[in-house]
């Protein structure tokens, strides 16, 4: 899945609430997404996954103007107060919510199979906030791609949470190499750091070529020849 936003902005002048981005989405890395101030992170990340419509510019899927194709294709992982997980929840409980959006079995027995094969059994009882930030990133969003029909994921301000971006880093680019089209949303400093793990700068797509000319067809040269009567003596 290939999303491109063009110029697309949330408000107007220098008070917007998005000025005017340019980005593209896709590839077999996860792309980064790098914004400031508090409620941008949120509100890009909407951008990305449909949820939400652009005053001005435009956001593509697959180079077309759908927005319910880009909503039932995209999930979005961690997003604050859209899709952030209440801290104080047991997991056990948010993987079976997750499970049902997903419409899959939800008895325990499902959920501590789930866990169990995360190595996350351990933490079944415990509140979500006690997840380590590289489990719950791995862990939201793998229960995220169980919905049927998403290939893109947009994670928000994973860096929020602490750690190491190399820890939560590793997770997301597995998913992406199984076909998931990867956005991570988050402040410059880690964008930099992102990059460096190998992370694809949504804002610096690679240039398009320039075509290459095909070659003038050779133009016939005339043949010359004597006839032994005009043959010089």
């Amino acid at each position: 899945m290939r999303v491109q936003l063009h110029r697309a902005a949330i408000g107007r002048g220098p008070g917007a609430a998005v000025p005017a981005l340019d980005l593209i989405v896709d590839g077999p890395v996860p792309v980064v997404v790098a914004v400031q101030t508090d409620e941008r992170p949120m509100l890009v990340s909407m951008l990305l996954a449909g949820r939400l419509r652009c005053d001005s510019g435009r956001v593509l899927v697959d180079g077309r103007d759908d927005a319910d194709q880009l909503r039932r294709r995209t999930a979005l992982v961690d997003t604050p107060v859209i899709a952030e997980p209440t801290p104080g929840i047991a997991l056990k409980t948010i993987v079976a919510e997750e499970f049902s959006f997903a419409g899959q079995p939800t008895s325990g027995r499902a959920v501590r199979s789930f866990l169990a094969d995360h190595g996350l059994s351990g933490y079944a009882t415990l509140p979500v906030r006690a997840l380590p930030p590289a489990d719950r990133i791995r862990l939201l969003s793998e229960l995220a791609v169980l919905r049927d029909g998403v290939d893109g994921l947009i994670v928000t301000s994973p860096e929020r949470h602490g750690g190491e971006p190399s820890q939560w880093y590793g997770p997301l680019a597995a998913l992406a190499e199984r076909g998931i089209t990867v956005a991570i949303v988050t402040d410059y400093a880690t964008a930099g750091i992102l990059v460096s793990l190998g992370a694809r700068d949504g804002s610096a797509p690679e240039p398009v070529p320039e075509p290459v000319p095909e070659p003038a067809p050779e133009t016939a040269q005339p043949s010359l020849s004597f006839s032994p009567e005009s043959a010089p003596s």
